[in-house]
């Protein structure tokens, strides 16, 4: 099933834009929905630019979110721009347009900023927007800087007279704005196009906060058995948005295989997909230990699931106390316990290593 809109509903040679706020430095499978789009309409013709956030992302997009988001620094937005235009570009291939918004804003005078903008909008008109909404309902504090953001991101539209923006149904608020500026301007309007803001891996909304994303730069094995993981209603949530079938009338394990299988097909390639497919059936369905397994030098427990995960030792504790640890298939929840060579340590159900 494709759900995404025809190419006749859209027109032909548009000028696309999709943003992107660095607030992180990894991208996860909610951002790669739209992306999916983005890729189809290159593959048609269309004028892609990507919007790197470099200046708004220093303030926080206030979109979804019932608390106000940390200011963040020039150095880290910029290192997170550069890891998240390399992921992009792996996606839709190096010959797309990206603009950093920090070169449209920073020199931006605050008289600018006030006679040319911010004077076009109401008090009320920002704040009648639901996340300010239910904030003040609940007595949660509204930044200043808050109330400008969504009006330097409809700048970015302006400034490039875009005809499409692409994005998640939470920045609703922020696409009617730029579109009012774009009129205010002189300009026609752009055509928004937005999707469903996903649950994660555990039903509640993909946030790296819950800690239930699947980031893009993951493993395959990694990416294959968290999309195993999912709950049934997610699962099919999911299909229509990552695959461009229609969902199966499978048993809910084939249908989750078969998903896993596409979006670890997307994300790396088929071969890969075929050896994560063969590494899940074989570590978690039939409890087996994987080939070809990592070698580690460790004395005892914790260091060696420290190792394995690359983790602090608080993380290590949690694994151990939480009965995620076993040593030749057998659970142990001792940190000191020594480990020597030959033995197989397993962490969670799919990182093994083999000390030696």
């Amino acid at each position: 099933m494709n759900i995404f809109p025809a190419n006749s509903e859209i027109g032909f040679c548009k000028r696309v834009k999709f943003g992107i706020d660095p607030t992180f430095p990894r991208l996860h499978l909610g951002h790669f929905i739209p992306l999916r789009f983005v890729k189809k309409l290159k593959q048609e013709g269309h004028k892609i630019t990507i919007v790197l956030g470099t200046f708004t992302a220093q303030l926080g997009d206030p979109s979804g979110r019932d608390t106000t988001r940390p200011i963040l620094s020039e150095e880290e937005v910029k290192q997170n721009a550069e890891k998240i235009l390399e992921k992009v570009k792996e996606i839709l291939g190096s010959d797309v347009e990206f603009f950093h918004n920090d070169s449209l804003h920073k020199p931006m005078t605050i008289n600018t900023f006030l006679k040319d903008i911010a004077s076009k909008f109401t008090l009320g008109h920002m704040i009648s927007r639901n996340a300010f909404a239910n904030r003040m309902e609940n007595d949660h504090p509204i930044a200043m800087h808050e109330l400008l953001v969504p009006m330097l991101q409809g700048m970015d539209s302006v400034h490039l007279e875009s005809e499409i923006e692409i994005g998640g149904q939470d920045q609703l608020f922020n696409f009617q704005l730029a579109r009012q500026l774009q009129e205010e301007f002189g300009q026609k309007p752009q055509v928004c196009v937005m999707f469903p803001i996903i649950n994660g891996t555990d039903g509640r909304k993909m946030s790296k906060s819950f800690g239930n994303c699947i980031f893009l730069d993951e493993s395959p094995n990694d990416i294959f058995g968290k999309v195993m993981s999912i709950p049934d209603a997610v699962m099919a949530e999911w299909f229509p948005l990552l695959t461009d079938e229609t969902m199966p009338n499978l048993h809910p394990m084939e249908v989750k295989k078969k998903l896993a299988f596409d979006v670890v097909s997307q994300l790396h390639s088929e071969t890969h997909a075929r050896d994560a497919q063969g590494f899940f059936e074989k570590t978690v369905q039939n409890k087996e230990i994987p080939d070809n397994i990592p070698k580690i030098s460790s004395k005892t427990l914790m260091q060696a699931v420290q190792s394995i995960r690359q983790c602090s030792r608080t993380a290590a504790r949690t694994l151990l106390t939480s009965k995620a640890v076993r040593i030749n298939g057998e659970i142990n929840t001792d940190e000191n316990t020594p480990v020597s060579v030959g033995d197989t340590i397993q962490v969670g159900k799919r990182d093994f290593a083999k000390i030696g």
